[in-house]
């Protein structure tokens, strides 16, 4: 095997193994204690919510201004971290209402502000890396921030050592540390020349910041979906039905990922590459290639998930929750349909219908909250994934008949 071919192979090998280390800690953490990783799902649920309010989704302007010729990633790269600066100073003190409304323990409070910053300069690198299409240091940025950390709190738990939630969250802090090495790939030889001859340009922030609000309010719907979930059920029953909840939860995502992992972090760039430069035949041949790898890679992800957990619960010594599998089965056919919608949200984001992200979202945020007031207090974890599976299939919908007009054309 020569050296070009084996390098998808080594690609695919860190995201896995990524993915197995991040698998293995979910299901020690959840066998350890139910309550526990309930209480840690909270902590990281606003953790990540938090991550998107700190980016306003600029990204979505920077990144397809990055794929325009003439852009240079440490230019686009710096103004970025010139407005997320910004946004620091305004954004961070509002975080505190978290703690002074006693959502979260105020004993995290230091390393959930760590987490916050952290696990944001470490996203937005590994967005920029994959669009520079720097594979490797996009996973290895990955690597450091989802799975490395894991591996020393996987042998405690193994080995039985009692955990707090803070030593977690402590070592999840050193990830995103070690995570934000592979940013100097970002300035490439002539890095500190670049940072000193910077020069910022306003009007180029202010453009960024008027296209990515309705990107941004997309985002924040579909988060909204995603998560509130879990602070409904926090509220109406208690933290080891969040932890239930959250186990089937991230693990049904992994529909989502290994299908982000094989075919939409490799495709996505070239996709939005040849629409914005006006190569449409070479758009529509891609995308023929891209909508039936996703439909494979998705089937073959949500038969995998859905065999396995009955042999996962059962390893685990949570047989009693085998009655709730209905529960499981729901979310992952929620993934199924989020990762069909993924087949024409590229194409809407790639000729600018950026709205129409928007409505989708945002008119799936509305039913999925309203009939979380409704389902959860009557039907519990069931009704949760219940409204999840709807949202999910509205969005689907939405994307689906506009993006149909344009493939048309």
């Amino acid at each position: 095997m020569n050296r070009s071919n084996s390098k998808p192979l080594l690609y695919l090998f860190i995201r896995f193994l990524t993915l197995g280390l991040r698998f293995l800690f979910i299901a020690l953490f959840f066998r350890y204690s139910e309550a526990l990783y309930g209480e840690f799902s909270l902590v990281a649920t606003t953790v990540m919510l938090g991550v998107y309010v700190l980016g306003l989704d600029f990204y979505t302007y920077a990144g397809r201004e990055l794929l325009k010729p003439g852009k240079t990633a440490s230019h686009i790269f710096l103004h970025q971290l010139l407005f997320y600066g910004f946004i620091y100073l305004i954004t961070l003190p509002l975080f505190y209402l978290v703690f002074k409304f006693d959502f979260l323990d105020k004993s995290y409070l230091l390393l959930f502000y760590l987490l916050l910053i952290g696990e944001h300069l470490s996203f937005e690198i590994h967005r920029l890396l994959f669009l520079l299409k720097k594979p490797l240091a996009a996973n290895i940025n990955l690597f450091f921030r989802n799975g490395f950390w894991v591996i020393p709190l996987v042998f405690m738990f193994y080995a039985g050592y009692r955990i707090h939630i803070k030593t977690v969250l402590l070592f999840w802090v050193i990830g995103d540390i070690l995570s934000l090495l592979p940013a100097g790939f970002l300035f490439g030889k002539k890095g500190i020349q670049s940072i000193l001859h910077f020069r910022p340009d306003t009007r180029w922030i202010k453009k960024g910041i008027l296209i990515s609000i309705p990107f941004f309010l997309a985002t924040l719907s579909f988060k909204v979906i995603e998560f509130s979930d879990r602070y409904f059920i926090d509220y109406f029953f208690d933290k080891k039905q969040v932890g239930i909840y959250s186990f089937f939860g991230n693990l049904s995502y992994l529909v989502n990922t290994v299908v982000y992992t094989a075919v939409i972090s490799i495709q996505f760039p070239e996709l939005v590459e040849d629409i914005l430069s006006g190569n449409k035949e070479a758009f529509k041949e891609k995308f023929v290639i891209f909508r039936k790898k996703i439909i494979y890679w998705t089937l073959l992800s949500a038969a995998g998930v859905l065999l396995v957990m009955p042999i996962v619960l059962n390893i685990l010594g949570k047989r009693e929750h085998l009655q709730q599998y209905h529960v499981f089965v729901l979310l992952v056919l929620a993934n199924v349909i989020l990762n069909l919608s993924m087949i024409y949200h590229f194409v809407l984001y790639g000729f600018k219908k950026d709205k129409v992200l928007f409505l989708a979202a945002f008119t799936a945020m509305w039913i999925n909250v309203g009939l979380n007031f409704i389902f959860i207090p009557a039907y519990g974890l069931t009704g949760a994934a219940l409204t999840t599976l709807i949202a999910m299939l509205v969005i689907w919908l939405i994307k689906f008949i506009s993006a149909r007009k344009i493939l048309k054309e």
